[in-house]
């Protein structure tokens, strides 16, 4: 049976505002990416084409997009978390060209978490192929910050404050049934 946790977030878009250049349903040079949270999974995972618009080299995207893509599926994760964050460190690798027009698969997970950081990581597919990964250490902003920046001049800081704890208490509740599987499956 599906627990009920609230008010909790599933997409990106519930999350940010809709000028955001990643998944902003309003603004023209947006990404639109539909950043989904698999709670079985506790991860981000969407699909995703690239189009000409995004080209680099002929026929391959830039590798600014490709960054933009692995830093959204990462930063809407911890927010699907229960967490407002800042980028604090960004590493990248990219390990074959990634084609335009074709459905790549972007999976985002957490590895760690320390009392003011997240650590997760991302990585972009196409059908088993990795392409890119990325590795983001975030600073966690305070609620009080999230209020005081981001609530002026209808900003959206209080519509994301609306998720974060009914997301906290759903991500505990995640990493809980989590750690069961996994120690079922060693004792198996």
């Amino acid at each position: 049976m599906a627990q009920s946790f609230g008010k909790t977030s599933t997409v990106g878009q519930q999350l940010h505002h809709s000028n955001c250049l990643a998944c902003g349903a309003l603004n023209n040079y947006s990404f639109h990416i539909p950043s989904t949270f698999n709670e079985q999974k506790g991860e981000v995972e969407f699909s995703y084409q690239l189009r000409r618009e995004h080209e680099g080299a002929p026929g391959h995207a830039h590798g600014g997009a490709l960054a933009l893509i692995l830093d959204e599926a990462q930063g809407v994760l911890c927010h699907h978390l229960g967490h407002f964050v800042m980028t604090d460190g960004f590493s990248i690798k990219y390990h074959k060209a990634t084609p335009l027009y074709k459905d790549l698969r972007i999976v985002a997970w957490l590895t760690s978490a320390r009392s003011k950081r997240l650590y997760t990581k991302a990585r972009i597919y196409l059908g088993d192929e990795l392409l890119v990964e990325s590795k983001i250490k975030w600073y966690i902003i305070p609620e009080r910050l999230l209020e005081r920046r981001f609530s002026a001049g209808g900003n959206p800081g209080i519509m994301l404050k609306d998720f974060l704890e009914p997301n906290r208490v759903r991500a505990k509740e995640i990493r809980r049934r989590l750690r069961a599987e996994k120690k079922a499956a060693a004792s198996s």
